[in-house]
């Protein structure tokens, strides 16, 4: 079971990128701190999520999917499972049902390396709902991709000017810079 003072405390040290990660961190702060159902999907205003910014060890690529619903490419993540043991593992069990790689954490300790509150549209029996998604920096070596074509319609590596070249969310390709920085530093 997921607990919301756990995270506010893993949150606590976070230092934001740039204006709009301080944005998104203090939105989560306070959804954490005054929600009653912070993980609850059935939550009107939102609900936390877990993603994975998946990198080669080297950092000279990053694993993307198409999100078949919402039409961009994203990295690899969702909802929390009651049966998570905490955001981490909901990132990691996201990135293994999304694009069957096997990704390995890189910081100790569950810590997010990145924070993104984001608009989800409304579709049949949910209205519009924000995500409150906390990234986990991981890596993975594998070569074989399986996407699960019910979620998305493509998995592919890509490196950092190739993701700038599709036309990745801003907020992605600040994830993807951050861990650029950070596993060149390894």
């Amino acid at each position: 079971m997921i607990e919301a003072g756990r995270l506010i405390a893993l949150l606590a040290h976070h230092r934001a990128a740039d204006p709009e990660e301080e944005a998104s961190l203090l939105k989560i702060l306070k959804f954490l701190s005054l929600s009653p159902g912070p993980f609850d999907r059935g939550n009107p205003e939102g609900h936390i999520t877990g993603s994975a910014v998946v990198a080669r060890p080297d950092g000279g690529a990053f694993l993307l999917v198409h999100h078949r619903r919402l039409d961009r490419w994203l990295q690899p993540g969702g909802h929390t499972d009651p049966e998570d043991a905490d955001v981490l593992a909901t990132a990691l069990r996201e990135v293994l049902e999304e694009t069957g790689v096997r990704a390995q954490p890189v910081e100790a300790g569950g810590r997010p390396f990145d924070v993104d509150v984001h608009p989800i549209p409304a579709r049949k029996g949910e209205p519009e709902h924000l995500h409150f998604d906390l990234r986990f920096l991981a890596t993975a070596s594998e070569t074989t991709l399986t996407p699960q074509p019910e979620e998305t319609r493509d998995v592919r590596w890509f490196t950092l000017e190739e993701a700038r070249a599709i036309g990745a969310d801003p907020s992605v390709l600040r994830a993807l810079e951050k861990a650029s920085r950070h596993l060149s530093k390894r």
